[in-house]
């Protein structure tokens, strides 16, 4: 009787365990990538001074730029590591699934690519794209300027994109919104 007791509580505590981990993802077959093809960032990553970032993109610190050449290290349901090319600086983006309420697989098709940051800026203006590198989103944008500038917006503040305001995070309870006309950025409206 003893001896079943233990093994169930064993078997017990194991499946908790079991459970409570992380499940690993393999970036490169999500992305069902080539063989030596270079991945880039899709747009503006903010991260601390130790490489941090998280999935929601707050707009503070710096700015790891659209068009970075990156290479994975690894990643599970919970965050993604990976290195920059041209330093080796790694960065690890701690993935809530809370915030994003995309699995985690659909998160990684939308921030890395394929495409360089030459192929992204196609059609863009030259004064634009300083701002967009700088993390500066004006009026007079357009959506996909937006998008390269700031990413998508976290979905459970703007669920979907066709809606006519995004709303991002700069800071713990600092929001942002972007107000479009159409496809070009009306009004910027930070609120504390």
């Amino acid at each position: 009787m003893k001896t079943s007791a233990r093994l169930l509580a064993a078997a017990a505590a194991m499946l908790a365990l079991l459970t409570s981990c992380a499940r690993t993802v393999i970036p490169e077959e999500v992305l069902q990538m080539p063989e030596f093809a270079p991945v880039y960032t899709a747009f503006n990553l903010w991260y601390d001074r130790n490489g941090e970032m998280s999935s929601a993109n707050i707009q503070k610190g710096e700015i790891l730029p659209f068009g970075t050449e990156i290479e994975f290290i690894d990643a599970n349901t919970d965050r993604i590591r990976f290195k920059r090319v041209s330093d080796g600086k790694e960065f690890r983006l701690k993935y809530n699934l809370d915030k994003t309420l995309v699995p985690i697989e659909q998160y990684i098709r939308r921030l890395f690519v394929f495409k360089s940051e030459k192929e992204l800026i196609i059609g863009v203006r030259p004064l634009i794209y300083e701002k967009i590198r700088r993390g500066i989103v004006e009026k007079g944008m357009t959506r996909n300027e937006v998008l390269l500038a700031y990413g998508p917006p976290p979905p459970m503040r703007t669920p979907s994109e066709t809606v006519d305001t995004w709303i991002y995070w700069t800071d713990d309870g600092v929001t942002k919104r972007i107000i479009f006309f159409g496809e070009k950025v009306l009004e910027v409206i930070e609120f504390d």
